[in-house]
This record gives structure tokens, C-alpha cells and sequence, in this order.
């Protein structure tokens, strides 16, 4: 027998006799998650010991049953609001401490949150007499490191995770030995909101990207929505086990990361046995302390970072609230702000906040105003992108005014007129900033789409919004004086306001607008565009195309004019007209091209050329 098991045999006590190692009044940590200690939890609970003040990352539900024999014996602190959506009732907003995650080991550490006995679950020792905090890394190191001391549940059935998450036996002043099944957490139950949201924000992730995502039904939806991506990487809180899945597939690669390449790493696991399986012995994963994995400035080491979190609230203004257990069972502050100034600060990194537009209530998610004591945990600085089942709202760098309005561009239908009233009432929007109808979120799914024009030039297709008016006043200036003559029949100088309002609110009754954009989601610009436009007593609508005078020559306005076609018959519309000066060659030889008969007629030097769709050419050009 070597040294350290001679030493491992003279640590173990039952569970009881453990216990009493403790004294009234300690403050003790104790691991949470899916590795609370629930041999340890239960010898508390029937002990004598009273004023303990429990210190845990997340309430769990054994310490909760030790809360419920009252104040007397049992206090809590914890780093986490809340608790499972079926949790029994007691929790108070006075057990919460509002630290980021990454902070919370060095307030272990300089004594601020000082540790008597920390009480935690480990795994059997190796044969150099170590063992592994297994999945729960994350505060529980620092924790055992400053504790005065510490006990450990050593259980067979606890992985031995790569990383650092080994601890000498030495360390351990008593040890328990306990074989219990691992607390599992299962997956929750995906709603159609949540595979709408999902679509949402697969958009968003690029290949080659780093990826952070929560626990809850999104991340397990998300991660499906994620199997045609290629080299993703794993830079997150937790791991998960739809994170197993992306693995096996080879979707994740970790090929791209600055830092730990070739290897997901986290600082716990929530899930079931069969993750606790797959990150045993597996090289390919490794956990690591918060302090580390959180940390700001170490998450932006990776290029194209991706933070995607969960929240329950948004204001027009972009604050960001949580506290609902209805969407995960973490809440407050936690790691999300880490990780979302990480991702802002990462080359390429993308911060993403998801929200369902309503509440099981039908209450709007997007809100005027926050209440008084709601937990706002991101400011309006913090937050990039946000993501409803009806799209996502890129706020960084936009005004209030914009803000606003992409916001209410993707709340639920239901509640845009009131938000937008209110928005008016508060100052975020201009007086006389109208309410808006879009096109149904069919239509506006059958447009989106993707080309590539001559000289390879990538480009992404989409319905007009009313939060197009600042792209939309740029392409106008971007058109020299004649083609704002051809277009619009007159020496327009500029584009205010009141005349763009009017332009980008095009309800689907009055007719359709189609844009091409190009560049990357934060930085799109609007390149060309093309509407048809319903006037009076004329089921013909008119329709006109635009294009950027530096994108001309590439068949753009021939295939948006096409495009327009093809949505219009759609919807049995039976031709299209057009009003165009005779020195408008451009559009003239686009329209010379289509396979259909003309009618022209000239009036007040304007040239009106009808066509219908069912009234082909016997030779069309081609």
C-alpha cells in the first residue's frame, strides 16, 4: 500500500461522524448542480448543528430541504435566483448575491466571502492519489483551496474530468465514501417558439465560430439547428448534453480556437448520465476553474466568440431582465454578462439575447420601461443582438429611435401599436414616427434568400422594413443625379424623414418592396431595390427598381424585376406596369428582355409599358 492510501484510509468517517468535524455558526460551502454531496446534505440535516450559513453557486434541491428546517439552523447565499420551474416555493430575493461568476472565486480568496468547511463530491483517487472535481469545477475549486476544511464524498459513479480538476487526497480532511447516482437534469420541452428563435440565431453563427450557450430548451434546439455548420468551436459555462451530439456529428472541431484548440472547454455539466459518460477520461473535453473560463478578456481570445443567453425581458432601450424560471433553471446575473462582453470583445464575436416575444400570459416581452425593482443584469451598451421568434434586432451602435424600432419589429404583432405609442409617449421615437404593418412572417420567410451576381458577389435578399430608413437614405445618396432623375422624374436632392417613412411603410395590401443587401449582419448595406405598388382602380401595380451606381452592371435590377414576378404571381397578381422616361435605357432593356407582350403608351413625356403575365412573346429575347 503506498503512502497516500495509507494516509486516504486514516481520512474516512461516516457520514455523521463527518458531520460533526462542523461547529455552529461555520459558514459552509457546499457543491451544487448535479454534485451536491447528498450523503453529506442528509447527515446535516439530521444533525444538531444550528446557524449555518450555506454558500452555494445554485441552490439545489437537497439544500433546499435543509432551508425548509428553518433559519435557526440553515441560511443560504447563493449566486443564482431561483431555481427548476416544479421547485417547491420558500425562495427570497434576500439569499441572493449578485456577483458575475468569474468574480465570485477571488471573494473566496481575498476572504470577503470567507469559507470555514467546504463540503463537496469528488471522484475515486487515480493511482497518484488524485482526485477529480469531476462536472462541477466552476467556484468549487477556490472553495476548497481557501476552506479551513474540507470534506469530500468520494463517489465511484462521479467522472474523472480532464482539466484542472484534480486535488491531492492530502487536501481532503475527511473523506466519505458514498456510490450515489449523479443528480440528472433532462432535457426540457422545446416549444415552437423555441425552434423559431432557434432558426433565429443558427442564422447567426458562422462557421468557424466559438460558441457559449445556457441550459434550456433553446440550447438543445439550437444545437439541431447547428448540424450543417462546419468547425465549430465550445468556449462555455456549461456543457450540455446536446453538446455530445454536435461532437459525434463533427460539427464541433475546436479547430479554429486561439486558445485550448482542438478541446471544449467548460466549467461544469448539467445533463444526464450519458454525458457524465462521454466526459469521463475524454481528452477532448476539460473544465476549468470560473475565474478562468469566465473571464472576459480570456473568452475574447477566440476569435468569432458567440455568446447566446437566455432572458425573460427587454425595454425599448435595450436593458436587458432576467428572472423567470420558465426558460432555465439559472438566473441572475451569473456567467451571461462574462460572456457577452467576452463575445464583444472578441475579433468577429457576435453577442446574442434570446426572448420570447410573449409571456405564457400573452403579456409583450419588449416592454417601455423596466419596473422599479426588476434585475436588470445587462445594460443598453451591453447587448448586440436580440432574438424573438419573429427575427433578430442588431442594436449595437443604434440610437434610442433605433433601437426602438428594431425591437418592435420583432415583438408580437399583438402588442407593436402599443409599444409604438408608448414609444412616442416616452421620447424614444419621433412624433410623428407612424405605426407600422409589415408583411405576414410567411411572406417575408418565402422572400429571404441568398444570390451571387457577376464577380462573385454574395448578397442576401429580404422584404423591406421600416427599420431600413437609414440604408435606405444611404442607397438614395449613393445614385448620381440622373439616376434620381430616371427614378423618381424629377432633380431630388435629398431624402428626408417624412419622405423615407412613408417610403419603407409598405403594407402588404399597397404592394411589396424587395431589397439586396451585402456585408455582414452589423454592418449590411443596402445595395439595390425593387417594389411594385398598387394604385387606385388598377389591379396592374406599378412597379420601379434601383440599384447603387456602383453595383450596376451585374443583373441585379433584371433579377429583382424577375424576382417581383414570381412573389406577384404568387400572390394572382396578373401583370405589372411600368412608368418610365424614354431616356431610361436601363430599364428599358430589362424590361425588353421578359418573355411577355408590351403595351406602351406615352403621355406628359412619360412612357407607360403593361404587361401580363399570361401574354407571352411568340419569340421571346433572350
Amino acid at each position: 500500500m503506498s503512502d497516500w492510501q495509507k494516509r486516504y484510509a486514516t481520512k474516512i468517517l461516516e457520514p455523521e461522524a463527518a458531520i460533526t468535524q462542523l461547529k455552529n455558526g461555520d459558514r459552509l460551502y457546499l457543491g451544487a448542480l448535479c454534485a451536491e454531496p447528498r450523503f453529506l446534505v442528509d447527515a446535516l440535516a439530521a444533525s444538531r448543528l444550528e446557524d449555518l450559513e450555506i454558500v452555494q453557486l445554485k441552490r439545489g434541491d437537497a439544500v433546499s430541504r435543509l432551508i425548509e428546517l428553518g433559519m435557526r439552523r440553515f441560511r443560504i447565499k447563493t449566486f443564482f435566483m431561483g431555481g427548476r420551474r416544479n421547485a417547491k416555493p420558500g425562495f427570497s430575493e434576500a439569499e441572493y448575491v449578485p456577483l458575475f461568476h468569474s468574480e465570485i472565486p477571488r471573494f473566496f480568496r481575498n476572504r470577503r466571502i470567507p469559507i470555514d468547511v467546504a463540503v463537496v463530491q469528488v471522484s475515486e483517487p487515480d493511482r497518484f492519489g488524485q482526485v477529480s472535481l469531476g462536472i462541477s469545477v466552476d467556484i468549487t475549486r477556490a472553495a476548497v483551496e481557501c476552506a479551513r476544511t474540507v470534506i469530500a464524498q468520494v463517489n465511484p459513479r462521479m467522472p474523472r474530468t480532464m482539466g484542472n480538476t484534480f486535488i491531492p487526497v492530502e487536501r481532503i480532511n475527511y473523506l466519505v465514501e458514498g456510490d450515489q447516482e449523479l443528480t440528472e437534469i433532462q432535457e426540457v420541452p422545446v416549444t415552437e417558439v423555441d425552434r423559431a428563435i432557434s432558426r433565429h440565431c443558427a442564422e447567426l453563427i458562422e462557421d468557424g465560430s466559438v460558441m457559449h450557450v445556457g441550459f434550456a430548451a433553446l440550447s438543445h434546439v439550437l444545437h439541431r439547428d447547428l448540424k450543417h455548420h462546419k468547425d465549430l468551436g465550445v468556449h462555455t459555462e456549461m456543457f450540455t448534453d446536446s453538446l455530445v451530439d454536435l461532437i459525434e456529428n463533427g460539427v464541433v472541431t475546436n479547430s479554429t480556437k486561439t486558445s485550448y484548440k482542438g478541446k471544449s472547454i467548460a466549467t461544469f455539466c448539467v445533463g444526464t448520465r450519458r454525458l457524465y459518460d462521454y466526459v469521463h477520461d475524454n481528452p477532448l473535453f476539460e473544465f476549468h476553474p470560473s475565474d478562468l473560463v469566465l473571464n472576459p478578456s480570456f473568452i475574447a481570445s477566440n476569435e468569432k466568440m458567440v455568446s447566446i443567453n437566455i432572458a425573460v425581458k427587454v425595454d425599448l432601450r435595450g436593458q436587458i431582465r432576467q428572472g423567470s424560471a420558465g426558460w432555465t433553471i439559472f438566473e441572475g446575473s451569473g456567467g451571461d454578462q462574462d460572456f457577452m462582453q467576452g463575445a464583444n470583445l472578441s475579433h468577429g464575436g457576435r453577442s446574442i439575447i434570446c426572448i420570447r416575444s410573449t409571456s405564457p400570459a400573452g403579456r409583450s416581452n419588449i416592454v417601455p420601461n423596466h419596473s422599479p425593482t426588476a434585475s436588470i443584469i445587462m445594460n443598453r451598451g451591453d447587448v448586440h443582438f436580440v432574438v424573438t421568434e419573429y427575427g433578430a434586432a442588431y442594436l449595437g451602435g443604434k440610437s434610442v429611435r433605433e433601437r426602438a424600432m428594431a425591437l418592435i419589429e420583432i415583438a408580437h404583432p399583438d402588442h407593436r401599436e402599443n409599444l409604438m405609442e408608448q414609444a412616442r409617449l416616452l421620447g424614444y421615437i419621433y412624433s410623428d414616427q407612424f405605426y407600422f404593418r409589415m408583411i405576414s412572417s410567411q411572406l417575408r420567410a418565402r422572400i429571404e434568400s441568398c444570390a451571387i451576381f457577376k464577380g462573385d458577389l454574395k448578397a442576401h435578399i429580404r422584404a423591406l422594413r421600416p427599420t431600413d430608413e437609414s440604408m435606405l437614405r444611404d442607397l438614395f445618396y449613393h445614385l448620381s443625379e440622373r439616376s434620381v432623375y430616371l427614378r423618381y422624374f424629377s432633380k431630388r436632392r435629398s431624402m428626408p424623414h417624412d419622405n423615407l417613412q412613408q417610403y419603407v411603410n409598405l403594407s402588404e395590401d399597397k404592394g411589396l418592396s424587395l431589397v439586396v443587401t451585402i456585408g455582414p449582419r452589423e454592418n449590411r448595406n443596402i445595395i439595390a431595390e425593387g417594389r411594385y405598388v398598387f394604385g387606385a382602380d388598377d389591379p396592374y401595380p406599378d412597379v420601379a427598381i434601383m440599384v447603387n451606381e456602383q453595383y450596376k452592371g451585374r443583373s441585379i435590377g433584371t433579377f429583382l424585376l424577375e424576382y417581383l414576378i414570381e412573389i406577384a404571381k404568387e400572390q394572382s397578381i396578373k401583370g405589372f406596369r411600368a412608368d418610365v422616361l424614354p431616356d431610361n435605357d436601363p430599364m428599358l432593356r430589362i424590361l425588353k428582355k421578359l418573355p411577355y407582350r408590351t403595351g406602351k403608351q406615352y403621355a406628359n413625356g412619360v412612357l407607360e409599358i403593361r404587361f401580363s403575365f399570361d401574354d407571352l412573346k411568340e419569340n421571346p429575347v433572350t
